[in-house]
């Protein structure tokens, strides 16, 4: 138990917490249908962290497609919400295997036996886990919940300057709010990695999110969107530092299947 949590620990809607753990994993050959068996159970054991205030909101996506050429893609990505970083450690500050099970038993009393329980929960369904604890640096508004079927995009950043998160800020997201005021999108956030596994990949420094409004299409180089920097060069010039200010090592879109808030 005390390697699970570390790894959940280390594993966001969105993100009206600060503080927040995503889970990328990739999941074994034929073992889907056990790898969200578990995650049904597990989800009984958010509900209460929850119920009791310890943790804002647990979700579980599903990966419909990436855009990574190498490796194994992940299958599916979890998001813990948290209002700090403080809160996230004290909720695992006194937990051990006994009690996550003692809380799981009562939660499903009636349904699931203690050794059914432990067959499903200690299931070897992951080949691999990227975990990484990030910090809220920016968003449009007003914040979004996600609902059960909605689809969120997400970007994985190396920074690539000390002002980065600068560049993100005053560029580009002045044209994300305008989109989101205009209705093409519904929401844009900006978060720092400041904490990773071992198997989490060393070069990621940020992730950028988008929950886009189906069927419409972001506007980032129409006269409206220049005219905020003072016309067609200004924008043209400001764009390029904000594409050479990071490097997207990878994108995604995934759909969210299940939600506790």
């Amino acid at each position: 138990m005390k390697k699970i949590i570390v790894l959940l620990l280390l594993s966001p809607i969105f993100i009206t917490a600060q503080v927040a753990s995503v889970d990328f994993f990739v999941i074994n050959d034929g073992m889907e249908e056990e790898y969200l068996e578990m995650e049904k159970v597990w989800v009984e054991f958010h509900k209460q962290m929850i119920a009791e205030g310890k943790m804002y909101g647990w979700s579980l996506f599903k990966v419909v497609s990436t855009s990574s050429e190498e490796g194994d893609s992940p299958d599916y990505m979890t998001l813990n919400r948290f209002e700090s970083i403080e809160a996230m450690e004290a909720m695992w500050s006194d937990m051990n295997y006994e009690k996550f099970l003692k809380i799981l038993k009562k939660k499903v009393k009636g349904k699931l036996s203690t050794r059914k329980i432990k067959k499903i929960v200690e299931a070897k369904v992951k080949k691999s886990h990227h975990s990484y604890v990030i910090e809220m640096t920016d968003q449009t508004v007003p914040s979004f919940e996600m609902e059960v079927g909605e689809i969120l995009q997400v970007d994985a950043m190396i920074q690539q300057v000390d002002d980065y998160e600068g560049y993100e800020t005053n560029i580009a997201k002045p044209i994300l709010q305008r989109n989101v005021n205009d209705g093409n999108l519904k929401w844009w956030g900006l978060t720092k990695v400041s904490n990773r596994n071992d198997q989490a990949l060393k070069e990621i420094t940020h992730f950028t999110w988008q929950i886009p409004v189906e069927g419409k299409e972001m506007d980032w180089w129409s006269e409206k969107s220049s005219s905020i920097f003072g016309g067609e060069f200004a924008y043209g010039k400001l764009a390029n530092l904000v594409g050479e200010s990071r490097k997207v090592l990878g994108s995604g879109k995934l759909q969210l299947i299940m939600s506790e808030k």
